[in-house]
C-alpha cells in the first residue's frame, strides 16, 4: 500500500493560487504550472501531459519518484531546493541500478548539450536559467492580482540580473530563451503602468532575445505581444501587420493554442478598423482552433488558452464593432476566465461599451465605475484610460453618477 506523500501535499496548499488571491493552489494549478515550467526549461522541445490526477498520484504516493523533468519543475514552482523537500526519495532498486560515476544520469537526457555547460564556467548552466526562469513564472501570475508599479521595480531588478548572467555564463538559445520571457514580462508591466517608450523598448528586446534564442514559437509569441499592444494604443493597422508577421512563424506542428490565441488577437485588431468581414472569419479559426487543442496550458503562454479566454477577445471584438448581443454572449461564455481583478476590470468595460452602444446607460456608468476602482487600487492605466474614453463617449446626463463620482475621487 502507497504511503501519502504530505510533504508535496503541504507544499501545494502552501502555494498560492494563480486565479484566487487568498486560496491554495489546486492540483490542476499545480499541473498546468509544471507543464508550462517543463516546456520553458526545454526551450520549448517539450510538451507534457501533466493534470489533476498526475498530481493526486504523486501526493497520494503512487509515484514516489516522477521523472527527472517533473521533479525540476515541480522544485521551480513550489520553491524547493531539493527533491526530499517534496517527499521524492529515489526508490532502493533504482539506488542500486544507479549507473557509476562514469556515467551520465539520467538527468543528462534533458540538460544542455556540452558546448551549453562549458558556456557556463564554474556552473550548472541548465539549474542556474531554471532559477532564473523561476521568478519569472510566479511574477506572471502575480501580474494579474497586484499594482504593476509595485512589481515592475521586480522585474526590473530580474531581468538586469538575467541579462548580466547570460551575457557572461549563459550565452546560449536557453539563456535568450529566459531573458526574452523575463523582457516581455517587463513590457506588459510597463504597458498597465502607462509607459509607452519603456514598454515598446521592452518589446522590441523580447522578440530579439526569442530570435536569438531560434525560437519561432517564442517569436510569434512576442511578436503577437506586441501586435496586441499596438492595437490597444490606437494603431490597430499597425498591430495587425504585426500579428501577420508573428502568424508567419508558425509552422504546421504549432500548437493549436498559438493559432487561436493570434487569431483572437486578429479579430479585436480587425474590429478596431471596422472590417467586420475579417473580424468574423478571424473569430471563426480562433474557435475551430481552441476547441481542437489540449486544456493545459502551452509554454510560452503562462495560462490555458481555452474556450474561455478566446471568448474573451470575443466580447473584445464584437464589442468595437457595436454587436451588443454578440459581445453580451461572449462575455457570459468567458465568466470562468475572469476570476483576477484585472481581466475581470476590462471585461466589464467591454461589456459597459456594448451597454453603451444600446443606450442603456445607467448599467453601463455603473459597471465603469466597478472597473475604474480596479484601475485605481491596482494602478493600472491600461484600465484608466478605457475608463476615461469611454467616460468621454457617454452622453451628458445632468445629476451625478456612479462614474462622475469615481473619476472625481480618481483625477
Amino acid at each position: 500500500m502507497s504511503e501519502d506523500n504530505a510533504l508535496l501535499r503541504t507544499a501545494r496548499e502552501g502555494a498560492q493560487s494563480p486565479s484566487s488571491p487568498g486560496e491554495s493552489m489546486t492540483r490542476q494549478e499545480l499541473a498546468d504550472a509544471v507543464n508550462v515550467q517543463v516546456n520553458r526549461l526545454s526551450g520549448g522541445r517539450h510538451i507534457t501531459p501533466v493534470n489533476a490526477n498526475h498530481i493526486g498520484k504523486w501526493e497520494r504516493g503512487v509515484i514516489r519518484w516522477p521523472a527527472a523533468h517533473y521533479r525540476a519543475a515541480l522544485r521551480d514552482v513550489l520553491g524547493a531546493a531539493t527533491d526530499r523537500e517534496l517527499g521524492f526519495t529515489r526508490p532502493a532498486r533504482a539506488r542500486r541500478l544507479s549507473p557509476g560515476p562514469t556515467t551520465a544520469p539520467p538527468e543528462a537526457d534533458h540538460s544542455p548539450p556540452a558546448s551549453h555547460r562549458r558556456a557556463a564556467a564554474g556552473g550548472n548552466a541548465r539549474d542556474l536559467l531554471a532559477s532564473l526562469a523561476g521568478p519569472t513564472a510566479h511574477y506572471r501570475r502575480m501580474e494579474q492580482t497586484v499594482s504593476s508599479a509595485s512589481l515592475g521595480p521586480a522585474a526590473e531588478a530580474h531581468l538586469t540580473l538575467a541579462g548580466e548572467v547570460v551575457r557572461t555564463r549563459c550565452r546560449t538559445p536557453e539563456g535568450y530563451t529566459v531573458l526574452s520571457e523575463i523582457a516581455g514580462l517587463c513590457a506588459w508591466l510597463a504597458a498597465d503602468r502607462g509607459d509607452v517608450d519603456t514598454a515598446r523598448r521592452h518589446y522590441a528586446r523580447a522578440v530579439r532575445h526569442a530570435e536569438r534564442a531560434d525560437n519561432p514559437l517564442l517569436v510569434a509569441y512576442m511578436v503577437g505581444s506586441l501586435g496586441q499592444y499596438v492595437v490597444e494604443t490606437g494603431q490597430p493597422r499597425d498591430g495587425v501587420a504585426l500579428l501577420d508577421r508573428a502568424t508567419t512563424q508558425l509552422g504546421a506542428s504549432s500548437p493549436p493554442v498559438a493559432r487561436s490565441w493570434l487569431s483572437s488577437l486578429h479579430a479585436v485588431g480587425h474590429a478596431a478598423l471596422g472590417d467586420r468581414r475579417a473580424t468574423a472569419v478571424a473569430l471563426r479559426r480562433a474557435e475551430r482552433d481552441a476547441g481542437s487543442g489540449r486544456v493545459e496550458p502551452v509554454w510560452p503562454w503562462v495560462f490555458a488558452f481555452d474556450d474561455a479566454r478566446a471568448a474573451r477577445h470575443r466580447a473584445t471584438a464584437l464589442a468595437r464593432l457595436g454587436d451588443t448581443r454578440g459581445a453580451m454572449g461572449a462575455l457570459a461564455a468567458a465568466a470562468p476566465a475572469l476570476t483576477a481583478p484585472k481581466p475581470r476590470a476590462l471585461a466589464q468595460l467591454d461589456q459597459a461599451s456594448a451597454l453603451a452602444s444600446a443606450g442603456r446607460w445607467e448599467e453601463s456608468d455603473r459597471l465603469a465605475a466597478e472597473a475604474l476602482r480596479v484601475g485605481r487600487d491596482l494602478g493600472s492605466e491600461r484600465i484608466l484610460v478605457r475608463v476615461r474614453a469611454l467616460h468621454t463617449a457617454l452622453p451628458r446626463r445632468g445629476g451625478a453618477t456612479a462614474l462622475n463620482e469615481e473619476l472625481t475621487v480618481t483625477d
